[in-house]
């Protein structure tokens, strides 16, 4: 089975050469396959990174702000807890074991308060890209929230003093952070 064309396919050869190839055969604009000048690159360029500018702008103040919170919240909780702990020996937060001492515990308790802030702000970040009312959808879930960790030093237990310090510090901390949060929502949001 000799013959021309592709090798292993026995094709015919017309008039001494081989089957033209798909690519010989097709007819192509030159227009069509030349790249886009180096003008319009550019200008699709700007214009890419004018669209994203304000969206920056934006997201950059709210975690500012959200960073910030994050930090003024931690301190506060620090302070608190020290204090507390040290001045009347109540264990401040209930969570933490008594035998640690106030600088454990008020830094324990100041980490946790800054990762919760940090995770409002983001919660923040996503509900004013999709929700319609974002303020007041952070408004319900906030609160929701500032309710669930305002009642979980009752679920822990110790002793009363500090159980009901600590829910105490918890609801004013978490409604400090969301009302910040908020604002800064309404602020920045669409």
């Amino acid at each position: 089975a000799g013959g021309g064309g592709r090798p292993g396919r026995g094709g015919a050869r017309r008039r001494g050469r081989a089957h033209p190839q798909a690519w010989q055969r097709g007819f192509r604009c030159r227009r069509a396959t030349r790249p886009p000048s180096r003008q319009d690159r550019y200008a699709d360029f700007i214009a890419l990174h004018e669209s994203f500018a304000d969206v920056d702008a934006a997201a950059r103040r709210l975690w500012l702000i959200g960073l910030g919170s994050a930090l003024v919240t931690a301190l506060l909780a620090f302070g608190s807890a020290y204090v507390v702990r040290s001045m009347t020996d109540v264990p401040v937060p209930s969570f933490v074991d008594r035998t640690v001492g106030p600088g454990g515990a008020g830094a324990a308790y100041a980490i946790c308060s800054a990762a919760v802030t940090l995770q409002l702000t983001a919660l923040v970040q996503i509900l004013i890209a999709t929700a319609d009312r974002p303020v007041r959808a952070f408004l319900c879930s906030g609160g929701l929230l500032v309710l669930l960790v305002t009642a979980l030093p009752l679920l822990v237990g110790g002793p009363a003093q500090a159980v009901a310090a600590t829910a105490v510090l918890d609801g004013c901390g978490g409604v400090a952070a969301v009302a910040v949060l908020a604002a800064a929502a309404s602020v920045v949001g669409p």
